[in-house]
């Protein structure tokens, strides 16, 4: 196996992550009718293009949404057919990267897989990961293009960088770290300086504000509601003081480095275990093809840095780390989430096959990695389908387990309610409404700042998950009122589903039907 993996080509490279893709694509629609976290999200905010929708992130991916249900549908299929476009874009970036980075094309592959060796891209994505895959996408696509631009110089390479950069703050606000992060280990590295100081980066700094701009405004004019969107991400038990408050962030920030890699890091650890001692040499830089002129440039830092790519990206992670840990010590979060850690370390894979590749040279392919490789994607699917099927058994069903398709057939039934506008107070019975409901409207008080196109001569249906029979939420009320609607009255109706695969466990919902026109 490993002699077969040395000879790894880019056709080798794209079949792998097709299939790769295509069944966790296939598994996905097989385990569970209903959407889970963050999809839901974009079940309800892609119904129409906004410039906003949820406060807390930017609109490009619920852009894309949109235009991927004008060709899919808005149903299942149309939600993962992007993610899982992305997903294989992302890997693909990756894998570029790594052709410019490495001397053989099989590290180049072997980097690029290691990202399913990652938690957040051996699990999560799976369970609703949306703006940070998208981020990821832009993340690799932006630092292939800051390579290529390097290497050859042109107005028009200056522009996409920009457009990229643009696009990348709009699919996660987070972005920005790593632009200035990049931006910094550029201006740090003499080779990749020039690229910044080239007076043609007006170009870039102009697409990408050109780009921001429309979202830009749109978010200034609701400053205040974007504040309290944002302001208590990581907040959560927040120390007072100001050493324990700070103590607890970087805590926390370095929790969310070694979580974010696992099991990569003890993998590699385990297989490669000099590529974490000190190197005796430096890695060693590809040899593409370059004019004469870039060669003897390259030649003349070859001596002092080389490879100097692997250098940028091992810059560029740690002047991120470096600028969050000022954010921390600057009075920012003091809860940071391991699955935010995308911005930072996405590049990381990369950079630790940069160590293995100079440690070990043609020997990266060593099989106690390549088992690994294969065994970890087949025990998360194991894994994945014994939460599927066993775990309602065990009285511990999941969102997954829902039975809001259940659900929406009994609404159907005994409401008649087909084609309207759909209030709901939770945003996965919402945003799993709209997939079961393709004809109607669906609205939320979770995301005040949207409002799709109303449907003329509309049902109004209200419907809330039913708790210890306390009937209508106040929040569904004042949402009425807030739109200056009448007052809902009328007597509600109960629907109630198990929960799939469970004999045990129920969801209840509680709906009322009001007429045309008082919903918001």
């Amino acid at each position: 196996m490993p002699d077969m993996l040395q000879r790894l080509d880019t056709r080798s490279f794209l079949l792998i992550v097709g299939l790769y893709v295509l069944l966790h694509f296939g598994l996905r629609l097989v385990f569970s009718p209903v959407l889970g976290t963050d999809d839901v999200e974009q079940a309800i905010c892609a119904q129409s293009l906004a410039l906003g929708c949820d406060l807390r992130q930017p609109p490009l991916y619920t852009w894309l949404q949109w235009l991927t249900n004008q060709i899919a549908g808005p149903g299942l299929a149309g939600i993962y057919l992007l993610k899982y476009g992305l997903l294989f874009l992302t890997y693909l970036c990756l894998y570029f990267i790594g052709r410019r980075l490495f001397s053989r094309t099989a590290t180049a592959a072997l980097a690029a897989l290691s990202l399913w060796l990652t938690y957040p891209f051996a699990v999560s994505v799976h369970q609703g990961v949306t703006h940070s895959l998208l981020l990821s996408l832009l993340l690799a696509a932006s630092f292939l293009a800051f390579l290529r631009l390097e290497a050859h110089r042109h107005w028009m390479g200056y522009l996409l960088l920009g457009t990229l950069l643009g696009l990348g703050e709009l699919a996660k606000y987070s972005f920005v770290l790593y632009a200035a992060a990049l931006a910094l280990a550029a201006l740090s590295l003499p080779r990749y300086r020039t690229v910044l100081l080239d007076r043609r980066i007006v170009l870039t700094l102009a697409a990408g504000l050109l780009v921001v701009a429309p979202h830009g405004l749109w978010a200034w004019g609701r400053l205040d509601a974007l504040h309290g969107a944002l302001a208590g991400l990581g907040q959560q038990a927040a120390p007072s003081a100001y050493l324990p408050r700070v103590a607890s962030g970087l805590t926390s920030l370095a929790s969310a480095l070694i979580q974010f890699l696992f099991p990569l890091w003890l993998i590699l650890l385990l297989a490669f275990p000099r590529a974490f001692r000190p190197l005796a040499a430096a890695p060693v830089s590809p040899t593409p093809a370059l004019s004469q002129r870039e060669r003897r440039t390259m030649a003349r830092y070859a001596s002092v840095m080389p490879n100097e790519p692997l250098h940028l990206i091992g810059r560029t992670l740690l002047i991120g780390i470096l600028l969050l840990a000022l954010v921390v010590l600057l009075g920012g979060p003091v809860e940071i989430k391991a699955r935010w850690m995308h911005v930072l370390l996405l590049l990381a894979p990369l950079w630790l096959f940069g160590r293995v590749e100079a440690a070990y040279g043609d020997r990266v392919a060593k099989t106690g990695y390549l088992v690994a490789l294969l065994l970890l994607p087949a025990l998360v699917i194991a894994a994945w389908a014994a939460q599927t099927y066993l775990a309602p058994q065990w009285h511990k069903p999941t969102r997954f387990h829902a039975p809001y398709d259940q659900l929406a057939s009994l609404i159907r039934q005994t409401s008649g309610f087909e084609r309207g506008t759909i209030v709901a107070n939770e945003l996965h019975l919402a945003g799993n409404l709209r997939l079961f409901f393709p004809e109607a409207r669906v609205v939320t008080p979770a995301y005040p700042q949207y409002l799709p196109p109303a449907i003329e001569a509309e049902q109004c249906l209200l419907v809330w998950e039913e708790q210890n029979d306390a009937g209508m939420p106040p929040a569904l009320q004042a949402f009425l009122d807030r739109h200056g609607k009448p007052r809902a009255t009328g007597s509600p109706v109960l629907a109630r589903a198990n929960y799939r695969y469970s004999e045990t466990e129920i969801l209840a919902v509680g709906y009322l039907v009001l007429p045309a026109g008082d919903c918001p």
